[in-house]
């Protein structure tokens, strides 16, 4: 996986870019985002330009998920239907 540092740039008004982020499978970028009440990470694939934004909360619940829990979130395009 490569991890390239972010220009930290404004990537918009409220949004200073942190880092690209890709391997053969996906490429992200992430940014810091401080449109909201309290800052957020936003994450935007690179491909589709679909956009999430985590709070901290939710950053620290990604931290207590299980090995399982990973794994299924790795299950999307045509791996969505799979089920072991």
């Amino acid at each position: 996986m490569s991890a390239d540092r972010g220009s930290g740039r404004a990537a918009s008004s409220g949004e200073v870019e942190l880092a690209v982020v890709g391997n053969e499978f996906a490429t992200v970028r992430v940014a810091l985002d401080t449109n909201g009440n309290s800052p957020r990470l936003l994450l935007e694939d690179l491909e589709d330009g679909s956009r999430i934004w985590l709070s901290p909360l939710e950053l620290a619940s990604l931290c207590l998920a299980t090995p399982e829990d990973r794994v299924n979130w790795l299950r999307v395009g045509v791996y969505r239907d799979e089920r072991q």
